[in-house]
């Protein structure tokens, strides 16, 4: 029975059992505005010409890792659509949307003709089919938690309006820089350690939803496990919120050459001299 399980991603383990493929994460803001999170930054329009411009910069920084694949997030269901889309794109015939995927997944595999940006999204509700069980919001007002839970918003609010101020008043790579770097990445694990305490131990409504949220990002890297051959460099371009997960998984899972995103974000080309 393990040994079915495992089959799948046999191909993504080496023999010796160290790491067989690169892989590098760029935790991203959402461009094109979904308005999926408790509190939701607003992006301007990354069509303007001056974040068309900033994103080129930021493309042409990740090329230098020179991707072998890339994966995005947008449901794995959607793969032949994501297909079409990028096909049709690379060939001049649609314009890239404003999401990241498009205008960084598909500009960078365009430029360096991968032929396949990769799907690799799962949202699916999980072992824990009842949503009243993950309703940590009705937790709040059964158990009285409206101080912890007002303590935990606010705390989300501070964070998202200094990344508003800096997407305002920044670049689109320094955005990026800011969303991989540790301190908002140890702030966005703490938000999940907060959230997972709202409830009670007999009715743990918030770790119920941390444990949907953990599975979630478990299935999202058993796809790119899966779609990982030796010797691939492997370019993740996926929200923020998962980048805590989806690093620790790649490094958990031995597999991969972890890379530092602040690498791949910064211009080190030397400055000429006048």
């Amino acid at each position: 029975m393990v040994a079915a399980l495992l089959s799948g991603v046999a191909h993504a383990r080496s023999t010796d059992g160290g790491p067989i493929a690169d892989y590098l994460l760029i935790g991203s803001y959402h461009m094109n505005n979904p308005g999926r999170d408790l509190q939701n930054m607003t992006a301007d329009d990354v069509l303007g010409e001056k974040r068309q411009q900033e994103i080129a910069d930021v493309a042409q920084l990740l090329e230098r890792y020179r991707p072998t694949k890339i994966m995005v997030e947008v449901d794995s269901a959607r793969q032949a659509t994501l297909q079409e889309n990028f096909v049709a794109s690379c060939a001049g015939q649609r314009a890239l949307s404003r999401s990241e995927s498009e205008q960084l997944g598909f500009r960078i595999a365009c430029a360096l003709d991968l032929g396949k940006v990769y799907a690799v999204d799962w949202n699916g509700q999980g072992p824990i089919t009842d949503k009243a069980r993950i309703d940590y919001t009705a937790a709040v007002e059964t158990y009285g938690q409206q101080a912890q839970y007002a303590a935990f918003t606010a705390m989300v609010k501070a964070q998202v309006d200094e990344d508003q101020r800096l997407l305002d008043n920044g670049t689109v790579a320094e955005a990026l820089r800011h969303f991989n770097g540790a301190q908002w990445l140890h702030w966005n694990a703490a938000t999940y350690y907060r959230l997972g305490l709202l409830g009670t131990p007999e009715d743990p409504v918030g770790a119920n939803w941390v444990q949907s949220w953990y599975g979630r990002n478990l299935m999202i890297f058993n796809a790119i496990a899966r779609a990982t051959r030796a010797g691939d460099h492997v370019l993740v371009i996926y929200g923020a919120g998962h980048g805590n997960l989806l690093r620790q998984l790649a490094e958990d899972s031995g597999l991969y050459r972890i890379h530092d995103p602040a690498r791949w974000l910064v211009d080190t080309s030397p400055v000429a001299s006048h």
